[in-house]
């Protein structure tokens, strides 16, 4: 799944945070920037549909001054 509006600190463990309390989660991937930074977007993986749409629900959750978009990842 495509996990976007993250802030340019975010790492695997924030999403960690965030979606570890969704049963099946799988692998996490945040996209980097040359410098490091978190280019905004990432993506998770779950084990089943039910923790996908667990995870779907949670679109629009704020996260520091921005708000989470959640997708399929295309």
């Amino acid at each position: 799944m495509y996990i976007g509006g993250l802030p340019a600190d975010a790492d695997v463990e924030t999403l960690q945070r965030l979606f570890g309390g969704i049963s099946g989660l799988r692998s996490v991937r945040i996209v980097k920037r040359s410098s490091g930074s978190c280019r905004g977007f990432g993506y998770i993986t779950f084990d089943n549909r039910e923790s996908v749409y667990a995870a779907r629900r949670m679109d629009g959750t704020p996260l520091g001054d921005t708000r989470l978009r959640i997708a399929p990842a295309r």
